[in-house]
């Protein structure tokens, strides 16, 4: 999922006090009832319905995880704050969590979840499976996926997408390949049986993702400097975010994100407040690097921007999932250490575009990273059909760092 410091919970006093908050806050789960449902070899899906199960729920990958020394833990902070009932997005969606356990132990996890906006906007009756996690057992991912799948036809969906976490920025698809390295900022890590486990289940390939790499010990590419140096002569400037005046940068940026991405696979729109709202766009004053966040203007006015990060996983990595006090000042301390970027997206006015901005945009954060000392930059998510972005990309010299898949299963009508 994605993560941005919140600096309210530095104040919070004792451990009383995050335990008090945490009851009285209300979740999208509370709407059911404990239900069980048994399945071969001893399996049993329960319903989440409580805090407990909850946390169970968050909870289990970091036993599944424990010896794997790719994976970054999830922040219970963000975890929870996305399935909180006043979060906007459970305006126009429902969800449903489940937990498989066997011998009362539990072994996996799995989200089903609606986005009725979505399927407004693109005329089909999808629904997501998310948040998925299993042993390496089959009858498990079954038993999870024939729980989704029943709701979902319940609910008059006719397709089931994932994995998708609620949104696909949040996070989506299974690793293909690349278990072998870290996943970086925004991007997911999973076991490399779920891709065995999901075609079992006779899911199909809906798309593709994938994840570059720039190699920043060598030269930038001619091409790639040549093509900018020709997009600033045409008069766009490039200048940093204003971390000062926030609210109204957020003012130009939330419409033009929109607008850029609408017609984009997965795009769901949305209000300006929702995206005000998100985890991480309420707290972008504290956190965003103002020399990686670019913004391309024409006549001082914004026609463009690139969002670029230090890959915080690096430091995320070590703080556990937690973050209290403690692991803010390990963050603001081991943060100074990083030794890699990440180039997350580009948007640009669609009056503007074919006129090497996006080109200008990674030149201009490259060569900051390459001050920094950073030894490589990785790229995207980046869709498999998005070929202006691939080409763009190409002129970095990028390589494939990582790919990811999203899986269609067709329903039977209930």
């Amino acid at each position: 999922m994605n993560f941005f410091i919140n600096l309210d919970n530095i104040f919070l006093s004792s451990a009383d006090s995050f335990r008090n908050i945490e009851h009285n806050i209300k979740f999208v789960y509370e709407k059911y009832n404990s239900e069980k449902k048994q399945y071969p070899d001893n399996i049993i899906v329960e319903t989440v319905a409580d805090l407990s199960n909850f946390k169970n729920f968050f909870n289990f990958p970091f036993q599944l995880y424990h010896d794997n020394k790719y994976w970054v833990p999830p922040f219970w902070i963000e975890f929870k704050d996305f399935f909180k009932n006043n979060n906007p997005f459970w305006k126009h969606a429902e969800c449903k969590l489940f937990i498989a356990k066997r011998d009362g132990k539990i072994i996996g996890r799995i989200a089903a979840i609606i986005d009725f906006t979505f399927c407004e906007s693109i005329g089909k009756k999808i629904g997501y499976f998310g948040f998925f996690e299993c042993i390496e057992t089959y009858d498990c991912a079954k038993a999870l996926f024939s729980s989704v799948e029943e709701w979902l036809s319940v609910k008059g969906m006719s397709v089931m997408r994932g994995p998708i976490n609620g949104r696909i920025d949040i996070s989506c698809g299974l690793l293909l390949d690349g278990f072998n390295t870290p996943p970086t900022f925004l991007s997911t890590y999973s076991q490399p049986y779920y891709i065995k486990f999901c075609e079992k289940y006779n899911m199909k390939k809906s798309r593709d993702f994938f994840i570059y790499n720039v190699d920043l010990s060598k030269p930038i590419p001619k091409k790639l400097i040549e093509d900018a140096k020709n997009c600033e002569k045409s008069g766009i400037q490039i200048r940093h975010f204003d971390r000062l005046h926030t609210q109204r940068e957020l003012r130009w940026w939330i419409k033009l994100f929109l607008n850029t991405f609408k017609g984009h696979w997965g795009y769901v729109p949305v209000s300006d407040d929702e995206v005000r709202s998100r985890f991480g766009v309420k707290q972008l004053q504290w956190v965003v690097d103002k020399k990686l966040f670019l913004v391309a203007e024409l006549d001082k006015s914004p026609i463009a921007y690139l969002l670029a990060t230090p890959d915080y996983n690096q430091v995320f990595k070590n703080l556990n999932g937690k973050l209290g006090p403690i692991q803010i000042l390990k963050f603001l301390w081991s943060k100074n250490y990083i030794n890699e970027g990440k180039l997350h997206f580009i948007g640009i006015d669609n009056k503007y575009r074919n006129k090497n901005i996006g080109s200008y945009l990674n030149y201009s954060a490259l060569v900051e990273m390459k001050n920094r000392g950073y030894k490589s930059a990785k790229v995207g998510l980046i869709d498999e059909m998005n070929k202006v972005a691939h080409s763009t990309i190409s002129k970095t010299n990028a390589k494939i760092y990582k790919r990811y898949r999203v899986f269609d299963k067709k329903l039977e009508k209930s």
